[in-house]
């Protein structure tokens, strides 16, 4: 298998090349190969203490040109697969040799990516792996297998996409650590609207997912077949010297669990024929809007986002429901330089109120905020300031279910000097960084909720020398790291790297090497070493071809952490071996 797409790949290369020669055709883009093998050492070999975390053989192909003739037609190819699978839940995964793939599974399985885009002038065909984003309450936050259009005639929008987000999974338990399966999830999405670029933009949006009860054979535990239909209606408005509204209203209609037979509860209506409403059904709203103003030097707006407790999209699986944010952005440049006539300061700010259980109580206020501030003091120092606020707190509606709060701070100060002579230049950075982390976790009819406080302090240092007369690119770094979890738990981590690149054999090698070596401390355990080594050799076989090379070695030695005799001082020694080739369009 492996030496038949080697030659197909090689006849590939020799044909693009003439038609290189030959065609008018403009392609553009990148072709290759590669093979990765793995190594793992383990000492002692028994008891296992450290899991294998790649397939030992591994075959990746890239095929990723666009093909363009004249001005109106181009055709995107994306074609990017593995030949041995590693998502790790997967019914064939190699790591747990669960079996081999079907040519179906192989083609959809989410770790793969084949798709075409061909388009003329307004019209465009998506076949294959798309990752569309119609609009932030619709659909667009994963890849969907399938095929669809998106037709755009005078400003005139039409688009429609079907196809599968998740392969039906098999339950297993054996062997170790088994599969928690997954349900087959369809999806269709359609588009209806008009849209002149910097003016305005009226749609309405259709997104329908629903899992299938008989993809999974035996099915995912305590997991039901979900099904969900969403319509909203998009309205983004921009007028004269940069001022805008944007808004969009939403609903959906959600059934958590479509294998029931019983109807619903009173007043909640099917929307045929997208879909019928059952037992558990929900129908809730959703809304965002924006007003503001735009300039080169100057951004203000308001935001607001609305999500009703039962609002629920299957196109953006993660979106946290019952609550509502309010925030005032702002971004403006400052300090003008009257010598260069460019600002020194430039500064983004987020700052709002999040109100999580907005329906179903109790509520929880929670500040918003995000600053990113950067300051050229002089052509030597710079300074950047960070801070983020974040967390999300969503309560129990009965007795039955679990409360969850949780409270994210990070704080950052990034400082740099740089200096020279007329031999080199030099430059020092310095980076803080402290984030705090707090979760609360009331089990249902538990008295005594559990509270975990989580504090990072990261320090690195890094000096970079740059030679004027010399070829070669050195790197240092020194870095010290700190993690406290609750009373109890402690670890320390301080490690110290060197780099060097360069360009070797008339510059058509390009040599990059990496050392790093850390000792690190768990609690009250005896400390524990850690030894990485990378190197990347990327040689350049003619101007359009590249050979590419990648060592990596990680060896690590446990203190007492894993107990008693004979694994106090185990080790393992971890390898990986990359190597292609790369064929670019130009």
């Amino acid at each position: 298998m492996k030496l038949k797409l080697i030659f197909v790949y090689a006849c590939c290369l020799s044909n693009a090349a003439v038609a290189q020669t030959k065609s008018p055709v403009k392609i553009t883009g990148s072709m290759g190969a590669s093979y990765e093998g793995y190594g793992l050492n383990l000492n002692p070999n028994t008891p296992f203490f450290y899991g294998q975390r790649r397939p030992w053989n591994q075959f990746r192909v890239k095929f990723a040109p666009t093909i363009k003739i004249g001005e109106n037609f181009s055709l995107p190819v994306n074609i990017n697969f593995a030949t041995k699978p590693t998502n790790f839940l997967g019914p064939f995964a190699g790591i747990t040799a669960l079996g081999s793939q079907s040519f179906k599974q192989w083609l959809t399985n989410p770790l793969n990516n084949f798709s075409l885009n061909p388009k003329y002038k307004w019209a465009e065909l998506q076949l294959g792996t798309q990752y569309l984003n119609y609009s932030d309450l619709s659909t667009g936050d994963i890849g969907i297998f399938g095929a669809g259009f998106d037709l755009k005639p005078k400003n005139y929008l039409f688009k429609f996409f079907v196809g599968n987000s998740q392969q039906g999974v098999n339950y297993t338990l054996l062997p170790l650590p088994g599969s928690p399966g997954a349900y087959q999830r369809s999806h269709w999405m359609a588009q209806v609207g008009k849209e002149e670029e910097g003016k305005y933009k009226l749609a309405f949006n259709f997104a329908k997912g629903r899992d299938y009860f008989g993809s999974a054979s035996p099915p995912p535990p305590l997991t039901n077949p979900r099904e969900n239909f969403v319509t909203s209606f998009v309205s983004d408005v921009y007028f004269k010297k940069g001022y805008y509204f944007k808004s969009e209203l939403a609903q959906s209609i959600y059934t958590p669990d479509n294998t029931t037979l019983f109807p619903p509860a009173p007043g909640v209506k099917s929307f045929l024929p997208f879909i019928k409403a059952k037992a558990g059904t929900n129908k809730d709203y959703a809304a965002t809007a924006a007003i503001g103003k735009k300039s080169k030097n100057f951004d203000l707006g308001f935001n607001t986002r609305y999500l009703g407790a039962g609002f629920q999209s299957l196109g953006f699986p993660f979106q946290q429901s019952d609550k509502l944010d309010l925030t005032l952005n702002t971004r403006f440049n400052a300090w003008k330089d009257s010598s260069t006539g460019s600002y020194k300061m430039n500064v983004i700010a987020n700052v709002g109120n999040r109100i999580n259980n907005f329906n179903i109580g109790p509520r929880a206020n929670q500040f918003i905020g995000m600053l990113n501030w950067f300051t050229q003091f002089n052509p030597h120092f710079s300074l950047n300031l960070s801070y983020n606020n974040f967390g999300f707190n969503t309560n129990g509606a009965s007795s039955s279910t679990a409360t969850i709060k949780n409270v994210s701070n990070d704080i950052g100060i990034n400082p740099t000097y740089t200096w020279n002579n007329t031999k080199m230049s030099h430059l020092l950075s310095m980076s803080y960084n402290f984030s705090k982390y707090k979760e609360t976790v009331a089990l249902p009819l538990a008295y005594i909720p559990t509270i975990t406080n989580n504090t990072t302090h990261t320090a690195l240092l890094t000096y970079v020398p740059t030679y004027f007369n010399r070829k070669i690119s050195p790197d240092f770094s020194l870095m010290y790291f700190q993690n406290k979890i609750n009373p109890g738990f402690k670890l320390q981590l301080a490690s110290v790297s060197a780099g060097l690149a360069a360009p070797l054999l008339k510059e058509k090698l390009k040599w990059r090497g990496q050392l790093q070596y850390t000792v690190g401390k768990v609690a009250a355990f005896t400390k524990n070493d850690n030894v990485i080594a990378s190197m990347t050799a990327d040689y350049a076989l003619s101007k359009k071809v590249n050979w590419n090379n990648y060592f990596s070695t990680n060896y690590f030695k446990y203190g007492n952490e894993l107990g008693s005799v004979p694994l106090i001082g185990a080790n393992y020694l971890e390898s990986t071996v990359r190597t292609g080739f790369t064929y670019r369009w130009k």
